[in-house]
């Protein structure tokens, strides 16, 4: 949520400039979508981000009515945005735009109660990519995006441990993890990556990465993902310019149509794996990866030619999935 703002601080959302401090009121609705359950005690704080500044909460309360008015003096050159925590899930506003001439803004929430109870959860994509080899140290560096899609009108935030999916992970898996080595939302625990990620109505995406160890010798590697509940599609995609061959094993995997990574500096086209068939719990999709000592021996995925354009790709997953796990104030954040 962090980045979420510091892109937002740079929209034109700062309040004009004036003789002073003038009051300002921010107000607004609460509304629990959730049926079946009382809106309880929210705690509503009003952020400024001033320009050069540290953040900070301006203003703070309590409610249980299911509205709020907070009054805070209205600061030159900074942006504000409503925080909502309810049942220590947090929502964020847009940024508001409060000035001497525009004093007054407001601002509603939807929420949901959230629960500890697993909920019929279903995958609609996992996509695995391979993103670089370390052919000193033989190691193969993938990262794994997940589309989960969550039916009902609640949060899961997993039971006592507030575990909410457990991924299997890849054979011969050394690390693994969320996108940043410190998330303590995510655990490597040996055999499965633990996400504490708490999962929204509607589609929540969790970014993972492995670190797998391969045989140099046999210069090949078997990848196998395996989908922990209902998965609708699965695919592995890698560079092709990384390995001499990639070959789907099993009747359920065939090679899928080719993909290209665009950016500024290049194309880098990618050969797609795909499973034939929904998978259910503990089915997966396998794919030989061959020849890793690779077509460009001399040269390393990340830092020359068009792998450079890959390494990018790093990036792509991360602003994409950060809604997950990256972006957030504290606490955890829907």
């Amino acid at each position: 949520m962090l980045l979420a703002i510091t892109l937002a601080v740079g929209a034109p959302a700062l309040a004009a400039a004036g003789d002073g401090p003038t009051r300002g009121t921010v107000s607004g609705a609460i509304r629990l979508l959730t049926p079946d359950a009382s809106l309880g005690e929210a705690n509503v704080e009003v952020l400024a981000f001033p320009q050069g500044g540290e953040v900070s909460a301006v203003a703070e309360t309590v409610t249980s009515t299911g509205r709020y008015e907070l009054q805070l003096d209205i600061e030159l050159n900074t942006s504000y945005f409503v925080l909502v925590t309810y049942e220590d899930i947090q929502y964020l506003s847009n940024p508001l735009v409060l000035s001497p001439d525009a004093p007054t803004v407001s601002a509603d929430f939807e929420v949901y109660a959230t629960t500890a109870t697993a909920p019929e959860l279903r995958i609609e994509t996992t996509t695995v990519t391979l993103l670089a080899i370390d052919r000193e140290r033989a190691e193969l560096t993938f990262i794994r995006e997940d589309a989960i899609a969550l039916d009902e009108p609640l949060i899961y935030v997993g039971a006592e441990d507030g575990i909410t999916l457990r991924l299997p992970v890849p054979e011969n898996t050394t690390d693994a993890g969320g996108m940043e080595a410190d998330d303590e939302d995510y655990r490597f625990d040996g055999g499965t990556v633990a996400v504490a990620t708490p999962l929204r109505p509607g589609v929540t995406s969790v970014v993972t990465r492995y670190t797998v160890r391969y045989e140099a010798d046999k210069d090949e590697y078997r990848l196998r993902i395996t989908a922990p509940v209902n998965t609708d599609r699965m695919a592995i995609r890698v560079p092709q310019r990384f390995l001499r061959e990639v070959r789907p094993v099993g009747d359920d995997a065939t090679l899928g149509a080719d993909e290209a990574f665009e950016s500024g500096s290049g194309s880098e086209p990618l050969t797609v794996i795909e499973r034939t068939s929904p998978a259910t719990p503990g089915q997966g999709l396998i794919a030989d990866l061959r020849g890793l000592s690779g077509i460009e021996r001399n040269s390393h995925p990340l830092t020359s030619g068009a792998g450079a354009v890959v390494g990018a790709l790093l990036a792509l997953l991360v602003v994409s999935g950060a809604a997950v796990g990256l972006q957030r104030i504290r606490g955890r954040t829907a």
